[in-house]
């Protein structure tokens, strides 16, 4: 077998058993529930909060994973999970942060618009294994939300800080987080419908992340800002770094602007420079997150930047060619495989510097679906499909 099957046949194995997990003890198709937290000893917590950004990542996860493994079964925890993402609607346009066991919806309006960019993101995968007219009808409704509702006319970008009933609060700001994420589900939006209206709203949001959200210096992420775009205190996450960096490639390719991809693509490797001199651990492998003076400042590994490394790392190879790209990057999926994954098949939350999980945070979580896992092996299995190996 060639270096691409022995790798391919890899990812498509650890998806499989992964997806099982979810299957087996996060979703119950016989009562259509979702349980929104299950312990590593595979115990469910019914009694945690369920958030729609949660459940757009089950949307997501399931619709994804159809597209690499044609199962059925997935199909149908997607269509779980759409009919439960419904339950979140808001008669007032968007979707509610989450709810309670008893029903109440709550609200945190820091991070509600985050969850709007989510639920775009997991109907568009959805639609795209569907071919509905119902979900077509959700996300130009949601669509509509979200420009209507969430842009700054004043500032231009997306503003987050309102109440349940989408009146704006004391104190605005604007994250990171919403814009990336917006930027993701419109670049697959614009794939789906092939609508050229949404490149002018993607370029916006490109050329915002990279005017305003990226330090000029160090290459960093700035998590949040006041809505006229001054920093506010920010941490620095290795994760986002990387993140942020191929996200940005593959938006700016998939417009076709060849000035901002060429912007974007010397970025990247500017970050990932950054990211292969301050986080990665060479002493036991992985990758730190929250780095303080270019010095990680954790005594555990988490989960998502381990993938979101990998990732900006075969992004710089597409970029470079330079196999020093390829070869720390299958060193770090060595390292995930052999240290974050259960033989369950999910993912550790955490685990210490020294390889072992920390056992006291379960493995599924509000914070924690099937986005960062299942969209590693779909942006790997595509990369790695089209490596000349």
């Amino acid at each position: 077998m060639s270096t691409r099957d022995i790798l391919l046949e890899k990812l498509h194995k650890e998806l499989k058993n992964n997806l099982s997990f979810w299957l087996k003890n996060v979703v119950n198709s016989n009562t259509n529930n979702i349980f929104p937290e299950v312990s590593i000893h595979e115990i469910p917590n019914n009694l945690a909060p369920l958030g729609a950004m949660y459940v757009s990542r089950v949307l997501y996860g399931a619709s994804a994973a159809f597209n690499i493994i044609e199962s059925n079964t997935y199909v149908e925890l997607a269509d779980i999970s759409f009919k439960k993402l419904q339950e979140f609607r808001n008669p007032k346009g968007g979707y509610y942060w989450s709810k309670s066991t008893s029903n109440t919806f709550l609200h945190d309006a820091e991070n509600v618009n985050m969850a709007q960019a989510f639920v775009l993101y997991g109907l568009v995968a959805y639609a795209g294994i569907k071919n509905s007219k119902e979900v077509d009808t959700v996300i130009d409704n949601h669509v509509n939300f979200i420009k209507k509702t969430l842009y700054d006319t004043k500032n231009g970008g997306y503003i987050d800080g309102f109440d349940e009933n989408w009146n704006l609060a004391e104190v605005p700001t604007k994250a990171l987080g919403t814009h990336l994420h917006l930027l993701e589900a419109f670049v697959k939006l614009y794939e789906y419908k092939k609508d050229d209206n949404l490149v002018p709203i993607i370029k916006e949001l490109i050329s915002i992340i990279l005017d305003y959200f990226i330090t000029k210096d160090t290459y960093d992420c700035l998590h949040r800002l006041t809505p006229e775009w001054e920093p506010l205190p920010n941490e620095v996450w290795a994760g986002h770094n990387a993140e942020c960096s191929w996200i940005l490639c593959s938006a700016a390719e998939a417009i076709r602007n060849e000035n901002l991809k060429d912007i974007c693509n010397k970025l990247a490797l500017k970050t990932m420079q950054q990211v292969f001199f301050k986080a990665i651990d060479n002493n036991n492998g992985g990758v730190f997150n929250v780095l303080r003076n270019g010095k990680p400042t954790e005594k555990v590994k988490i989960w998502w930047p381990q993938a979101e490394t990998i990732i900006a790392l075969l992004n710089c190879l597409k970029i470079t060619e330079d196999p020093k790209y390829f070869t720390k990057a299958t060193e770090l999926m060595d390292y995930l495989s052999a240290n974050f994954i259960a033989s369950n098949g999910e993912w550790y939350t955490e685990i210490w510097n020294t390889g072992e999980p920390n056992i006291s945070l379960p493995m599924v979580h509000f914070w924690k679906s099937m986005y960062h896992t299942v969209r590693y092996y779909a942006e790997v299995n595509e990369r790695i499909i089209n490596l000349n190996l």
